[in-house]
């Protein structure tokens, strides 16, 4: 069954436990963890703040399902894995295995990863490859996944093409691939054909839409027939993980009824075998 993830930036300017609170009340049940959101809602690399969060997650009836590594809070630098520098790239990765290791205690499925920032090219991917391997063999000792999101055109990681490079050569079984529908919609090819490339390497999927000229994450209209092609290679692909909801509702509806509409799509879509991973 595609169950959906409600990422915890829906309100990120309050105390993480009161969100957490807020959202079970809701009906959800499998959240992700937003590590770009400020550090009085949450800081994924703050040991002790992560304790106290794990023992609010067991009193709660949700689990946490993804963490979001931070990417630009306080700078994309600050979380570059294709960074060039090497003593800037092991300050990174230092913070980014923190995060892993964090999912690891809190038994999340993955933590999704962003491969780069606005600067590319061939040198900027091998090091974003390296950085991924790295990080791979905490994931595996943490007892987690990692799950590269494929980003906006202009950045690193912003074409399947680029996607799939990163990904090469590194264990599938550790490091896969988070489809961000969004980001999809802005380039030259639509979330199918990622879906439909790298399905078997799916570990999670960022759905929201936009009007193909801004990353706006945009609540999706499951009546629309433009998502229609998504649905199908979901089911093409065999695709029966969760869903993050990446997307704030419209101000007119509930998160209670909007969780409603999505949950049914995705759950009438869904004809073939599941898929695990």
């Amino acid at each position: 069954m595609r169950e959906i993830v409600i990422p915890t930036f829906f309100s990120m300017s309050q105390p993480i436990s009161k969100t957490l609170q807020q959202l079970a009340a809701a009906g959800v049940r499998l959240v992700e963890l937003h590590g770009d959101a400020p550090d009085t809602h949450l800081d994924l690399t703050d040991d002790a703040a992560m304790n106290a969060l794990a023992q609010v997650v067991r009193e709660l009836p949700l689990e946490v399902h993804s963490l979001h590594c931070a990417f630009s809070n306080p700078s994309e630098e600050a979380w570059d894995i294709s960074q060039p520098d090497d003593a800037k790239r092991a300050r990174v990765l230092h913070n980014r295995k923190k995060v892993i290791r964090t999912a690891g205690r809190l038994r999340a499925h993955h933590v999704t990863v962003h491969p780069g920032v606005r600067d590319r090219g061939e040198g900027r991917l091998a090091q974003s490859r390296a950085s991924l391997a790295e990080l791979a063999e905490v994931a595996q000792d943490a007892g987690t996944k990692i799950a590269v999101e494929n980003l906006q055109p202009d950045h690193l990681g912003g074409s399947l093409a680029e996607v799939e490079s990163v990904l090469d050569a590194l264990d599938p079984a550790v490091v896969g691939f988070c489809l961000d529908t969004g980001h999809a919609m802005l380039g030259e090819g639509p979330p199918g054909d990622y879906i439909r490339a790298l399905g078997d390497r799916m570990f999670g999927i960022h759905w929201h839409g936009n009007d193909h000229t801004d990353d706006a994450h945009l609540f999706p209209d499951v009546t629309h027939p433009k998502w229609d092609e998504f649905f199908t290679a979901l089911d093409e692909v065999g695709y029966d993980l969760p869903v993050t909801l990446e997307a704030v509702p419209p101000a007119t509806t509930s998160l209670e009824e909007a969780l409603r509409s999505v949950r049914a799509a995705l759950q009438g879509h869904g004809q073939r075998a599941p898929r695990l991973a």
